[in-house]
Order: structure tokens, then C-alpha cells, then sequence
């Protein structure tokens, strides 16, 4: 979606759930953009091509989830030092790493100091699983310092910046927004009218004794068509043909089975 700041989530898959999955929406809703394994790994994909060189390289922001988990998580380890390597490569020093370290609870972050010592200098923040709107709000200000700081330029064009990202990414959600609402809304309308034909055809009275034994005929799938009463009108208004392979049966249609759902539904 748009321009808007790229944010790579390093997490154990045991949080997943229970406290990544929330902060990725809360993050999502407030303009900032995250690559997340969960959508944009795929069935197939090497998996260390893209973490590492789909993921975290072409990623503005790393941050990096501390709990009692993650700390345990080799995958972890690997993604950070990755990253301090890179980011040594290109001459960054550790202010303008673009790592931002979370911690969800103060023994947690005695662990990631003693563990990461080199990441303690940086930016780091409080996030229990139980975080508020205030933690939620330090956070995204956080990640756009960050991502404006790694930009260079004075505050007025990091200000211009920040406001042309986020005016990017409304747009696009806002154009996802309408294209979902006229694909609801062909949805609808052709349902709508599919259901007026099926009112139609019931009004109609040329169906009448096929509606009162088309159970048989549903639950069956296929039937002797010298046994099927209305046939011909069913055949009519597409709601039954004749078998492939042997023309002395005849079956149901898709839209024979909608007319039938339509019907179920109506009585009720």
C-alpha cells in the first residue's frame, strides 16, 4: 500500500497469535506498512531468501519482538544479526540503525541487554501484551523518527515527507475501500437479479409439482428423468439437464441448487 513506511516484524511464531497478530493491525491502521511472514511468505518460497533479502533488506524499519519466547528463538537471533550486519556493511552507525527493540516485560530486557548489549543504546519500548493506546502512539512516533531520520534532510522536508507517505497510503486504502464496495455491490445486484428470475419461475406455476419432490431430486444428484415431474420446464429455465453419459437420467444444475436454497431460505 502506497509509499508508507516499510516495517519488518521479528517475532517468535509463538506470539504470533496472541500478541504480534494484534499489533500488526494496530499498526496497519496508522499508516505503517508491515511485512509480515504470515501474508508474504508463500507456499514454496525459500524461506531464508525471503526473510532475509525480501524482508529485512528491503525493509526501512526492523522491529525486533523481545519476549520469553523470542528470546529462545534462533530465527530471531539470525534476523538480528543479519541486520547489524548489513547495515555495518553500508557504514551505518548504531543511532542510525534501523533496528527498534520492544520488550514485553523489565525481565525481558535484562535478558536482551545482556544478550544484546549493542541494541540497549538504541531505541527501545515497553510493549506488554496488554499495551495501551498511549505505548501503541510512543511506538508509531518511534518508527517514523526513525524512518525520517534514516531519510536525512531538515525537519520541514522530513515533516513534507512524513505527510506525502501518509497521504499515499489513505489513498490507497481508500481505493481498496471503493473497489471492494462495487464488487459487494455487483455481488448484490446479480443476486438480486437471479432472485427475482427464481420468484418469477415459482409465480410462474410450471413448477410446482418439481418444487414439491425436488428433495428426491437434490439428494439423489442424479435420477431416472421418466421419474422427475416437470422436467422439461426444470430443463427450460436451467435448473436441470440430462446426465452426460447417459441421457435416460437427468441432474440438478448449479443454478438448480440455488433455486433450491432460494426456496429453503424463503420459507423460512
Amino acid at each position: 500500500m502506497g509509499k508508507s513506511v516499510l516495517v519488518f516484524v521479528s517475532h517468535s511464531s509463538e506470539d504470533k497469535k496472541s500478541f504480534i497478530e494484534p499489533i500488526v493491525a494496530d499498526l496497519e491502521s496508522c499508516y505503517i506498512n508491515v511485512w509480515f511472514d504470515k501474508r508474504n511468505i508463500l507456499p514454496g518460497d525459500n524461506l531464508r531468501k525471503s526473510i532475509f533479502r525480501d524482508g529485512l533488506d528491503k525493509a526501512d524499519i526492523a522491529l525486533i519482538f523481545f519476549t520469553e519466547k523470542s528470546l529462545k528463538s534462533s530465527w530471531v537471533d539470525k534476523e538480528i544479526k543479519h541486520v547489524l550486519r548489513e547495515e555495518s556493511k553500508k557504514g551505518n552507525n548504531f543511532d542510525l540503525n534501523k533496528i527498534i527493540s520492544i520488550f514485553d516485560s523489565k525481565d525481558t530486557y535484562e535478558q536482551i541487554s545482556e544478550r544484546y548489549p549493542e541494541l540497549t543504546d538504541d531505541l527501545l519500548h515497553l510493549m506488554p501484551v496488554d499495551y495501551s493506546k498511549i505505548q501503541l502512539g510512543q511506538l508509531v512516533s518511534a518508527i517514523w523518527s526513525k524512518y525520517l531520520s534514516l531519510q536525512g534532510g531538515d525537519i520541514e522536508t522530513q515533516k513534507q515527507l512524513l505527510a506525502k507517505d501518509k497521504e499515499l497510503f489513505q489513498k490507497d486504502k481508500t481505493i481498496l475501500s471503493l473497489e471492494n464496495k462495487i464488487s459487494d455491490l455487483k455481488s448484490k445486484d446479480s443476486n438480486s437479479s437471479l432472485y427475482q428470475e427464481f420468484e418469477m419461475i415459482k409465480e410462474s406455476g410450471k413448477l410446482d409439482d418439481f418444487i414439491k419432490e425436488m428433495d428426491k431430486f437434490i439428494t439423489a444428484g442424479i435420477v431416472d428423468k421418466g421419474k422427475v415431474k416437470n422436467l422439461s420446464e426444470a430443463m427450460a429455465f436451467g435448473l436441470a439437464d440430462l446426465a452426460p453419459k447417459n441421457v435416460n437420467y437427468a441432474r440438478p444444475t448449479d443454478k438448480g441448487r440455488e433455486f433450491i436454497k432460494w426456496l429453503l431460505l424463503n420459507e423460512k
